[in-house]
Protein backbone atom coordinates (compact mmCIF):
# COMPACT_ATOMS: atom_id res chain seq x y z
CA UNK A 1 0.00 0.00 0.00
CA UNK A 2 1.43 3.45 -0.52
CA UNK A 3 2.22 5.16 2.41
CA UNK A 4 0.43 8.39 1.55
CA UNK A 5 -2.81 6.04 1.43
CA UNK A 6 -1.73 4.07 4.23
CA UNK A 7 -1.05 7.65 6.32
CA UNK A 8 -4.99 8.56 5.64
CA UNK A 9 -6.46 5.31 6.81
CA UNK A 10 -4.42 5.34 9.20
CA UNK A 11 -5.75 8.74 10.18
CA UNK A 12 -9.24 7.84 9.42
CA UNK A 13 -8.70 4.82 12.12
CA UNK A 14 -7.74 7.82 14.63
CA UNK A 15 -10.68 9.42 14.08
CA UNK A 16 -13.36 6.93 14.14
CA UNK A 17 -11.69 6.12 17.11
CA UNK A 18 -11.84 9.33 18.84
CA UNK A 19 -15.69 10.20 17.91
CA UNK A 20 -16.39 6.64 19.54
CA UNK A 21 -15.04 7.95 23.22
CA UNK A 22 -16.91 11.03 22.44
CA UNK A 23 -20.06 9.65 21.53
CA UNK A 24 -22.47 9.11 24.16
CA UNK A 25 -23.41 5.45 23.05
CA UNK A 26 -23.95 1.92 24.94
CA UNK A 27 -20.84 0.43 25.95
CA UNK A 28 -21.84 -2.77 23.33
CA UNK A 29 -22.11 -0.48 20.62
CA UNK A 30 -18.38 0.73 21.38
CA UNK A 31 -17.35 -2.56 21.56
CA UNK A 32 -18.54 -3.75 18.56
CA UNK A 33 -17.07 -0.72 16.32
CA UNK A 34 -14.24 -1.04 18.25
CA UNK A 35 -13.76 -4.57 16.95
CA UNK A 36 -14.92 -3.71 13.61
CA UNK A 37 -11.94 -0.80 13.16
CA UNK A 38 -9.18 -3.44 14.74
CA UNK A 39 -10.18 -5.95 11.54
CA UNK A 40 -10.08 -2.74 9.27
CA UNK A 41 -6.56 -1.95 10.41
CA UNK A 42 -5.43 -5.45 10.64
CA UNK A 43 -6.49 -5.64 6.32
CA UNK A 44 -5.31 -2.42 5.81
CA UNK A 45 -1.95 -3.43 7.61
CA UNK A 46 -1.81 -0.66 9.61
CA UNK A 47 -0.18 -3.09 12.41
CA UNK A 48 1.15 -6.86 12.38
CA UNK A 49 1.21 -9.18 15.27
CA UNK A 50 4.40 -9.62 17.28
CA UNK A 51 5.25 -13.29 17.90
CA UNK A 52 4.76 -12.44 21.75
CA UNK A 53 0.62 -11.45 20.75
CA UNK A 54 1.84 -7.67 20.75
CA UNK A 55 1.32 -5.35 17.72
CA UNK A 56 3.76 -3.24 15.66
CA UNK A 57 3.12 -0.60 13.12
CA UNK A 58 3.73 -1.75 9.34
CA UNK A 59 6.76 0.87 9.44
CA UNK A 60 8.05 -0.67 12.70
CA UNK A 61 7.83 -4.07 10.81
CA UNK A 62 10.15 -2.95 8.03
CA UNK A 63 12.32 -1.25 10.10
CA UNK A 64 13.30 -4.01 12.16
CA UNK A 65 13.22 -6.13 8.85
CA UNK A 66 15.87 -3.41 7.49
CA UNK A 67 17.95 -3.85 11.28
CA UNK A 68 18.15 -7.56 11.33
CA UNK A 69 19.77 -7.54 7.40
CA UNK A 70 22.13 -5.19 8.90
CA UNK A 71 22.70 -7.59 11.72
CA UNK A 72 22.64 -11.17 10.64
CA UNK A 73 24.98 -11.09 8.23
CA UNK A 74 27.58 -10.43 10.91
CA UNK A 75 27.21 -13.62 11.53
CA UNK A 76 27.11 -13.10 15.16
CA UNK A 77 23.91 -15.48 15.78
CA UNK A 78 21.75 -18.34 14.33
CA UNK A 79 19.75 -16.58 11.50
CA UNK A 80 16.80 -16.13 13.55
CA UNK A 81 17.88 -15.03 16.57
CA UNK A 82 16.10 -12.03 18.18
CA UNK A 83 16.54 -8.87 17.12
CA UNK A 84 17.79 -7.61 20.47
CA UNK A 85 20.08 -10.16 20.62
CA UNK A 86 21.78 -9.41 17.67
CA UNK A 87 22.09 -5.92 18.57
CA UNK A 88 23.49 -6.90 22.04
CA UNK A 89 25.98 -8.89 20.45
CA UNK A 90 27.39 -6.15 17.96
CA UNK A 91 27.21 -3.66 20.46
CA UNK A 92 29.35 -6.14 22.80
CA UNK A 93 31.81 -6.64 19.54
CA UNK A 94 32.19 -3.22 19.29
CA UNK A 95 33.21 -2.80 22.43
CA UNK A 96 35.66 -5.41 23.01
CA UNK A 97 39.25 -4.76 23.18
Amino acid sequence: MPDETLHNEFKKALEEIRELYDADMPIEERKLRLAARKELNRLHRLYTETADGGQQTAEESETLTEIRNHLEPLGLAADGTPIAELARLAALKLTEK
